[in-house]
């Protein structure tokens, strides 16, 4: 049975904690994912685009500050990740558009700012 959008979302948010989770489960074969640097595709594209930025840090902890929000097959949310390395901490702020179709991440919009 395909994931409801909110629980499809928190596992989003889990794959960026847990540097061995599989995201074919939640990732559609020919997802697009939009970010700043260029878009990637399918389960390894976004595993790559996730690594690029939590292999960076110990631990990467997020905060969803609103949301979840479903309309039309759109999940809406805006977060704080609480990033970690070594006695360094670093936040970021952001907001994440999804759109699911059939239970999966089909295309996926980010946007990220760092707070100062």
């Amino acid at each position: 049975m395909p994931d409801e959008p909110t629980e499809l979302y928190r596992r989003w948010l889990a794959a960026w904690s847990d540097r061995h989770a599989a995201l074919e489960p939640i990732i559609a074969a020919e997802a697009v994912g939009h970010w700043p640097e260029g878009d990637v595709v399918g389960p390894r594209g976004f595993a790559r685009a996730i690594a690029e930025t939590v292999d960076q840090f110990d631990s990467v902890e997020f905060d969803v500050q609103a949301g979840p929000l479903v309309d039309d097959g759109i999940v809406a949310a805006r977060w704080v990740a609480t990033c970690r390395m070594g006695d360094e901490t670093m936040a970021f702020a952001g907001h994440d558009f999804v759109r699911v179709a059939d239970g999966m991440i089909a295309e996926y919009w980010p946007a990220i700012f760092p707070v100062t």
